[in-house]
């Protein structure tokens, strides 16, 4: 199956079958996250995998009792590390030795985001964790489709509650609950609005097609 096929085939699966799921395929899924692009390369993303079935009750609970939470085999608490953010420095290093950025970058770009980093409030910082968390998350739901899983976002959850269940930090902020497993249902493609809609040239609103 190829990257467009997965698109095409990818439901958000509210129903899942009991079966458990084997732990290669879950690593697998980890990796496709693991591998996500992120702005200069902070890669704030975090992960819980949850399989107790106390915890996926109480996490049931604190999403408003959305019963998938509780069906899927799995819950991955998909999170961000606020504190990422202060590694930018470490993360353009990297970056400049594996030949990624030029050797100028050290001089020019870490000293201007040190500087900025100083005065960037929480707001600013948790729209760009989310950005960064959703690329991840999106990876891990393609490359689930591509091995016979499905998944659902979920987030509407009382984010509070979630971090009590999960014993979360201060300092992470939880993005997602991503239900996965095997589906039980086969969903019909859900209505989209057409290109000519959603897509322009040039300047906003000049129709592309």
């Amino acid at each position: 199956m190829d990257v467009s096929e997965s698109i095409i085939k990818r439901r958000s699966i509210r129903k899942f079958k009991p079966d458990p799921i084997p732990e290669d395929k879950i690593k697998l899924l980890l990796e496709s996250a693991r591998l996500a692009p992120s702005g200069t390369n902070t890669q704030p993303w975090r992960f819980i995998v949850v399989r107790d079935n106390a915890t996926k009750t109480e996490l049931q609970k604190a999403a408003h009792n959305q019963r998938h939470v509780k069906r899927a085999p799995i819950i991955i608490v998909c999170c961000a590390d606020l504190k990422a953010f202060k590694e930018f420095p470490e993360r353009v290093d990297e970056l400049i030795e594996s030949g990624a950025l030029p050797e100028r970058t050290r001089k020019v770009f870490i000293p201007y985001i040190k500087k900025g980093m100083s005065t960037v409030t929480k707001d600013a910082l948790m729209v760009a964790a989310a950005a960064n968390v959703a690329i991840a998350v999106e990876h891990i739901v393609l490359q689930a489709v591509e091995i016979g899983l499905g998944t659902c976002w979920v987030r509407w959850y009382k984010d509070k509650r979630v971090k009590e269940v999960l014993e979360i930090p201060d300092h992470i902020e939880v993005m997602a609950l991503l239900a996965v497993g095997i589906p039980d249902e086969d969903p019909s493609p859900r209505p989209r609005l057409s290109l000519d809609q959603i897509v322009f040239t040039e300047k906003y609103g000049r129709k592309y097609i």
